[in-house]
């Protein structure tokens, strides 16, 4: 950091001027991503990647964790950037439970994929909240089951699934697709039919006009990509802490850009989708008046 520091304004600095830089800086990040989280986020999109990082002696890969939320108006926000020592059910416990107690409400459905530390902390900060299966980590996996010659029409058939315009169609086409895959590869048509209906989630909890933006967590890998791009100059990170300064400063610099500029989805749809698609209360027919009046006459008794 003195080293960066000294060359962009082009003179020398102490290591106690350079160490007090990096304090503010931390304190600036670390209460950005502390912030309380005042608004309501209908979608959330969470992901996680790695970077290598010396721990004293040893170089450790170390897991980076991003959420990225739409609020009410449309609006793209990061909501969290967090790096922990592996990708576990205990650290997304506390990564999910983090924005959980920040205030994080009103989601409609999560998207990621499949790792069970995300399932399960969903289901305990926002137990009845909507799953969705990144379609785009299912096809990976889809394909490693089959041969290698067989990949191309395993896309083309996913990919046809995912294309349809309502849950049915969709929920014939993955049937369908099972079945056909059921004599040579046994294995294969189970991991569909048992676990395709994870990826189409969309279908039951937003409008047609977002499903292609949830349906994937491409939205996060974006931001990864970045985040890969600037850290290849580091290659190392020489602990947990630069990890965070860096990609804190970057996700900071971005949710910024995103909340001062164009919207990201047009919510209107899903106030429509959704009051279309509220459940209707029971209609109770009045009891007849002789009825009514047996009833209070079993009262009295």
């Amino acid at each position: 950091m003195k080293k960066i520091t000294e060359e962009l304004l082009g003179k020398e600095f102490s290591s106690m001027t350079i160490s007090r830089y990096a304090e503010e800086l931390d304190s600036e990040l670390n209460a950005w991503r502390d912030r309380p989280l005042k608004e309501e986020y209908l979608y959330v999109i969470v992901d996680a990647r790695y970077d290598k990082c010396r721990v004293g002696a040893q170089i450790i890969d170390v897991a980076i964790f991003t959420a990225i939320g739409i609020d009410s108006q449309g609006y793209r926000r990061i909501l969290s950037l967090d790096v922990s020592w592996s990708e576990n059910n205990s650290s997304w416990d506390k990564f999910i439970g983090d924005l959980k107690d920040r205030g994080l409400r009103g989601v409609r459905v999560f998207t990621s994929d499949d790792h069970p530390g995300i399932k399960h902390a969903i289901k305990k900060y926002f137990p009845g909240t909507s799953w969705q299966r990144c379609q785009r980590h299912f096809l990976v996996n889809a394909m490693d089951k089959v041969p290698k010659r067989y990949r191309d029409r395993v896309h083309d058939e996913l990919t046809e699934v995912w294309s349809s315009n309502t849950w049915e169609q969709a929920k014939d086409r993955l049937e369908g697709m099972a079945e056909r895959w059921s004599g040579a590869f046994e294995e294969f048509s189970n991991f569909i039919s048992e676990e395709g209906w994870e990826t189409l989630t969309v279908y039951k909890t937003c409008p047609k006009e977002h499903r292609k933006k949830l349906r994937t967590s491409n939205i996060v890998e974006r931001v990864n990509q970045e985040f890969k791009r600037r850290g290849r100059v580091v290659r190392i990170f020489p602990n947990p802490q630069s990890c965070i300064r860096l990609y804190g400063a970057i996700a900071k610099e971005w949710d910024e850009d995103w909340i001062s500029g164009r919207r990201y989805m047009e919510m209107e749809p899903l106030w429509i989708w959704e009051k279309e698609n509220a459940p209707k209360e029971e209609e109770h027919a009045p009891l007849p008046s002789d009825t009514s009046l047996n009833v209070k006459k079993l009262i009295v008794a």
